[in-house]
């Protein structure tokens, strides 16, 4: 009885708590500027301690009518007042905006760009940004510059992830204060599927238009030597053989040309739907590592076979935003 109780009374205080951030800190885009409205500051452990030591003296000096107690106990006062303005200041009117993070694959950390951006004279230090399960970044902010930060984001799964709030927060100087304030900016980025660990190999059977061999530079297999050209890359020479021979040598290699691989979600048979999509981003991957052009077949979309960088992304945002319908 008592613990469900206890449960209660923590579930609507989460839940109160929750409101009151999306209520006061809501989704900014842009440059969100620290204001003072939403700065909150409260002292420390040490910050405590100094207090104590302070109020001790005073009232011993009260007790004993001492002036140099009356002395040293206004003097530690005055410290702490100055010290926490000058926490509450490190962090007013500091600037962050959020850019585009590149996509990874679920399970790795993505890295959010954030940029301060300081428009005072004075240095701003000991900024920490971070997030409710993640390791804070410290940083330091000179005056008059501003400063990009890589935040690691852990992922768990795929589709578009939104960057989490964001706490940032200061102990300097002295660390008798701690100032901070939440952050929830506009920028998200889309989680891959995980690629399958050691996947079947790419399916060859009925799925494989008739291709044809062609030179490359630079692709798969070995295919001979011919002599070297201008513009031709240092790490193709053939070395060895060019020293038993007058002239610089070249690796060829060859790859296949206009054999076209279809990966199509129909064939993969008995498996869930997360492990199908990662199976299928491993043959994707394995395809675009061999240069060879391929198409993929989902049960909503069919993107037209092709190679090359933009095909690979367009491949993987589909796996990525991919929902069982």
């Amino acid at each position: 009885m008592m613990v469900s109780v206890k449960q209660s009374i923590v579930a609507y205080w989460q839940r109160y708590w929750l409101q009151f951030l999306r209520s006061r800190h809501p989704t900014e885009t842009g440059r969100i500027r620290i204001r003072h409205q939403r700065l909150y500051i409260l002292p420390t452990l040490y910050g405590l301690g100094f207090a104590l030591i302070a109020l001790t003296m005073l009232i011993g000096a009260l007790n004993y009518q001492l002036s140099l107690g009356f002395f040293f106990s206004f003097l530690l006062i005055g410290i702490g007042h100055a010290i926490l303005l000058r926490s509450y200041a490190n962090l007013l009117g500091l600037q962050l905006s959020a850019g585009n993070a590149v996509g990874v694959f679920a399970g790795e950390n993505v890295y959010f760009p954030i940029t301060l951006h300081n428009e005072k004279v004075q240095a701003r230090y000991g900024v920490q940004l971070h997030t409710m399960s993640q390791e804070p970044v410290d940083c330091h902010i000179e005056g008059l510059t501003h400063q990009l930060v890589a935040l690691p984001i852990n992922t768990l799964r795929r589709g578009k992830l939104k960057i989490p709030r964001l706490t940032i927060s200061s102990r300097m100087p002295m660390g008798l204060f701690r100032c901070w304030t939440y952050v929830n900016l506009d920028s998200e980025v889309l989680i891959y599927p995980q690629p399958e660990l050691n996947p079947p190999p790419l399916p060859e059977q009925g799925n494989i238009s008739q291709g044809r061999k062609k030179l490359l530079s630079g692709n798969d297999d070995f295919a001979g030597l011919r002599e070297f050209q201008r513009g031709d890359a240092r790490h193709d020479i053939a070395w060895k053989q060019s020293a038993r021979s007058e002239k610089i040598l070249v690796r060829q290699q060859q790859s296949t040309q206009g054999a076209t691989l279809w990966l199509s979600w129909d064939d993969i048979e008995g498996l869930a739907l997360e492990a199908k999509l990662s199976r299928l981003t491993a043959w994707v991957l394995q395809a675009q590592a061999l240069n060879r052009p391929y198409g993929l077949a989902l049960p909503t979309l069919a993107i037209s076979p092709g190679h090359g960088q933009d095909h690979l992304q367009r491949c993987l945002c589909a796996l990525a935003e991919y929902a069982d319908s």
